[in-house]
């Protein structure tokens, strides 16, 4: 039974025991039980005390994380997820030491994160497999980075939305018979953000997704995703006409 402001990790995160064998499986479960964060919606300053030397970070365990990164009155977003272990707190040292930026945190809808501190780490020290899956975790976000750098390269802004949209939706998007649906409030100025791009230009690409029957805004907010990109952009890929900028 989790205590009040704790959770079991092994209970919120199952696909952290499936490289354990039953027995020790158990045994890592019994040792789990971390600190737990709640965050609203809106701005968050993560708590520079949060984690001692020695922790692996904190890792999401419901909602939806937005990790903006500041530079020239540009920015850009970088989602954060359930099974996503961050560092927030990690000092800068010289990283931008010769191009400045700015990093802050939000949150898209409200989250619960769980504390992996040092005592976690302590108490894993038995099961290699737990920290091998959490470090490959952070391994696959920054393939998942790789991915949307190469979606800015994209000319066309509608099918760099496009692509966004299902690069999304392959983590947080839901199939419905109709379609597939991204349940993230996403403002035409924070996929600006996305994609690299300003709004009202962003706008103009929304709408010929939208006539292209390729994606549209909801009523809450959320997105309705057709057809995908290897089936959709053909339709984006006139050369006759410009290209968003």
């Amino acid at each position: 039974m989790d205590r009040p402001g704790f959770v079991n990790v092994f209970d919120e995160d199952p696909d952290l025991a499936e490289c354990l064998e039953p027995p020790r499986a158990e045994e890592a479960r019994r040792r789990a039980v971390v600190p737990a964060v709640t965050i609203p919606s809106g701005e968050w300053a993560p708590p520079e005390a949060v984690m001692e030397p020695g922790g692996l970070g904190l890792l999401v365990i419901e909602g939806v994380l937005l990790r903006r990164v500041s530079m020239a009155e540009r920015r850009a977003l970088d989602p954060v997820g359930a099974g996503d272990l961050v560092r927030p707190f990690e000092r800068r040292g010289d990283w931008y030491a010769m191009v400045p930026a700015d990093v802050g945190w939000q949150a898209l809808t409200p989250a619960r994160l769980a504390v992996l501190d040092v005592r976690f780490t302590r108490r894993m020290g038995g099961f290699p497999e737990v920290i091998d899956e959490l470090i490959g975790r952070i391994s696959r976000r920054f393939a998942a980075q790789a991915v949307r750098l190469a979606i800015l390269q994209q000319p066309r802004l509608s099918a760099r939305l496009h692509f966004v949209f299902w690069h999304l939706a392959d983590r947080f998007g839901r199939v419905h018979s109709e379609g597939v649906v991204l349940p993230l409030r996403l403002s035409h100025e924070m996929l600006a953000q996305l994609v690299g791009a300003q709004r009202p230009p962003v706008s103009r690409a929304l709408k010929e997704l939208d006539q292209a029957g390729l994606a549209s805004r909801r009523p809450d907010g959320s997105w309705w995703l057709g057809r995908m990109p290897s089936e959709g952009l053909a339709d984006l890929a006139r050369p006759d006409e410009p290209v968003g900028a």
